[in-house]
């Protein structure tokens, strides 16, 4: 695994075909305990040039708790017949619902994070490029970010789709072409997948 910080993922986001923009701005301010804590406010925009409503599904969170690594594992760039594909997972928003929540949600993903000897702060290095041999990794993070309600994108290497997790508990998978959108129609449809227009 390697992290990107937002303008890296930005970068890497547009080498694959997609269209990837980041505005971010840092503030500090002092906390209750003396120290100083940063807010970090970022305009993002992740998308396919000429994206076809039409080649978008949206689907609702999974209701059993068990259920959620499965469809992390549907949203990532592999299947029973091919391999696993480098991709990018995007963290791009947090910290939006309760305290105690995203407390456990932070420890996770720290402890991840640091296990894997990232030491840089997630507001720094949002972004997670995971390799051929690390299939598991990236749905474990997957999995943390639709537990927890944090929006992140996955964008697979070879650019063909992306998916986006979000803290309003719905998942949408957006496809660059009829086939795709059509294995994804057919993998997602126990997940109650719809088109939106």
């Amino acid at each position: 695994m390697k992290t990107l910080t937002w303008e890296q993922a930005a970068e890497w986001t547009n080498s694959v075909g997609l269209s990837a923009t980041v505005d971010r701005s840092v503030q500090e301010y002092p906390s209750k305990d003396g120290k100083r804590e940063r807010v970090c406010r970022i305009n993002k925009s992740i998308y396919f040039p000429n994206e076809d409503p039409a080649l978008r599904l949206t689907l609702p969170l999974p209701q059993l708790p068990y259920q959620v690594a499965y469809l992390a594992n549907a949203l990532l760039p592999y299947s029973e017949s091919a391999e696993f594909q480098p991709c990018l997972l995007w963290m791009t928003d947090w910290g939006i619902l309760s305290e105690v929540s995203e407390r456990v949600a932070k420890s996770l993903a720290e402890c991840f994070r640091s296990a894997r000897g990232e030491r840089n702060l997630l507001i720094d290095t949002p972004a997670h490029l995971f390799g051929e041999t690390e299939a598991a990794d990236a749905q474990t993070l997957l999995t943390i970010a639709i537990v927890f309600g944090w929006d992140c994108y996955v964008i697979p290497e070879h650019g063909k789709y992306y998916a986006l997790t979000s803290h309003d508990e719905y998942l949408e998978v957006v496809s660059n072409s009829t086939a795709i959108h059509q294995r994804f129609q057919g993998e997602l449809e126990r997940w109650h997948a719809a088109e939106r227009v």
